[in-house]
């Protein structure tokens, strides 16, 4: 009987086994990862941390980027405008300061005019606008035409304008040798009576007359260019 109760020491190919390994040789390997375990919840916030600074820091970097460049472009739009403005000062300064006419001359639609106030005959009178550049006055509108009438007011004499047939009987044509497009003849004009081959401005109309009469002028030139306003 002391037989059937002997104990016997557990033998070694009896060892408990655990997924084909030993639990004595998983003990240590075990023991280890749940040592390191604490350490590595450890660093976890600490470089969910870092990273959050870095993300933070990024932001802030890039917000200012974009604060600095909306400053920037007011800054240039303040500058923009203020250069627009000292721009609009000068004009108005060069507009003032600018005079398309000569002295004791008449501004009208690109061109200036000089009306005499001494008289001569009309070679004279077509030798005289040369030497200022000019030369008698060619009319090429209804508006000119009024335009001159008003000056002539201030003689209120037959006027030389730029218009004769003296090179040939009956063509009349202007100083510039162009052909007469829009006319202004008094009624019964012309009539060459008396061999009138220059024409005259009166407050009516035009007048052939004779070339040798001795009458007031009226020369024209192109007007000084201004600045664009």
């Amino acid at each position: 009987m002391a037989e059937m109760y002997e104990h016997k020491e557990p033998d070694d190919s009896e060892e408990e086994t655990f997924g084909g390994q030993r639990l004595a040789e998983r003990r240590p390997r075990l023991l280890h990862s749940l040592r390191s375990l604490p350490e590595c919840l450890t660093w976890a916030p600490l470089l969910l941390l870092l990273l959050l600074f870095v993300s933070l820091g990024f932001f802030t970097l890039q917000l200012t980027t974009l604060v600095q460049a909306e400053v920037a472009q007011k800054q240039m739009q303040s500058n923009l405008e203020e250069i627009l403005q000292r721009l609009t000062r000068m004009n108005a300064t060069l507009a003032g300061l600018c005079h398309p006419c000569p002295q004791n001359w008449e501004f009208f639609s690109g061109s200036c005019y000089f009306f005499s106030w001494t008289q001569s005959d009309w070679r004279s009178a077509f030798s005289a606008c040369l030497l200022t550049g000019a030369h008698l006055v060619i009319i090429n509108s209804t508006e000119e035409e009024k335009f001159l009438n008003f000056w002539y007011a201030r003689n209120n004499k037959p006027t030389w304008i730029g218009l004769s047939d003296h090179h040939s009987e009956g063509s009349w044509r202007w100083v510039d040798d162009s052909p007469v497009q829009l006319s202004f003849w008094k009624k019964g004009e012309p009539n060459n009576h008396g061999d009138e081959d220059c024409v005259e401005l009166h407050n009516d109309g035009w007048n052939d007359g004779r070339c040798v009469t001795e009458n007031p002028w009226i020369c024209e030139k192109p007007s000084a260019p201004c600045p664009d306003l």
